[in-house]
């Protein structure tokens, strides 16, 4: 018999080691069951809330989204039309040698956007979402909600693994394109007329397959896990998502004059 049959702290050890290995399983089995059975992976996210293993998932697929699109990107000519609508404002030299920086930063760029503006945005969506249900008098705590709002975010993953494809069959992508993510057919910007504004398409492709379905499992999960009324729950994760929508639509305008 081995010394590592009779020592209580190798057996102990092994055991701890076999806990988090099945708390980790677990974590990501939510990652997938909140798309098939959000009820009840969202009881279990009350009961424990978890939010690694989706935060590493959401975060993985929008670095390797972000950069396929940067290296498919054109810039050169997305800065020279935008210097075109601003009247011709840098010279040629200058237009030149800020494509040249541009080009050199695209992809840690990408990566920025990734691996902090990403999770950055997470968080700032579970905070507005915890102050929110707190102020409707709930008692869910930050945890909690951090949980809630990355699993109910989940048709974005499903969105990004789809799109991953079709972006590595493009040769180039758009800077419109780019701006409103608009790789799948699967909003009302697809059904655009060719010469809709960039406002008007943003507006269009707010309305989403998968911002709807992420609309659905948020509502569902802050009823759980919040322990709201449905009336309450669904208001508050439609008021944040119309708040979205014209934030994203106003900054769309503003950066396309």
């Amino acid at each position: 018999m081995s010394e590592s049959d009779t020592d209580p702290a190798a057996a102990a050890g092994g055991q701890e080691e076999a806990r988090q290995a099945a708390g980790w399983a677990a974590a990501f089995g939510r990652v997938a069951g909140v798309l098939v059975a959000p009820g009840k992976t969202f009881q279990a996210i009350a009961a424990r809330p978890t939010w690694v293993a989706p935060m590493l998932v959401l975060v993985l697929l929008s670095t390797v989204v972000g950069y396929m699109v940067t290296q498919r990107l054109d810039m050169a000519q997305a800065l020279r039309h935008q210097n075109e609508v601003t009247g011709g404002r840098l010279t040629a030299e200058e237009l030149d040698q800020r494509i040249e920086m541009v080009q050199k930063l695209q992809p840690f760029l990408a990566l920025f956007q990734g691996l902090i503006a990403a999770p950055a945005f997470y968080l700032l969506v579970a905070l507005l979402f915890w102050v929110g249900f707190r102020l409707l008098g709930s008692e869910i705590t930050w945890t909690a909600s951090l949980g809630t709002t990355l699993h109910g975010l989940m048709p974005l993953a499903v969105a990004a693994m789809l799109a991953i494809p079709v972006i590595w069959n493009r040769a180039s992508i758009t800077q419109e394109e780019a701006r409103g993510a608009a790789f799948l057919a699967s909003s009302l910007a697809a059904f655009a007329p060719d010469d809709a504004s960039a406002t008007t398409r943003a507006l269009l492709g707010s309305v989403d397959l998968f911002s709807l379905w992420a609309i659905i499992l948020l509502s569902i999960g802050y009823r759980t896990v919040a322990r709201v009324s449905r009336a309450a729950a669904v208001g508050v994760v439609l008021s944040l998502w119309l708040l979205g929508v014209a934030l994203k639509v106003g900054l769309i305008a503003l950066f396309a004059r």
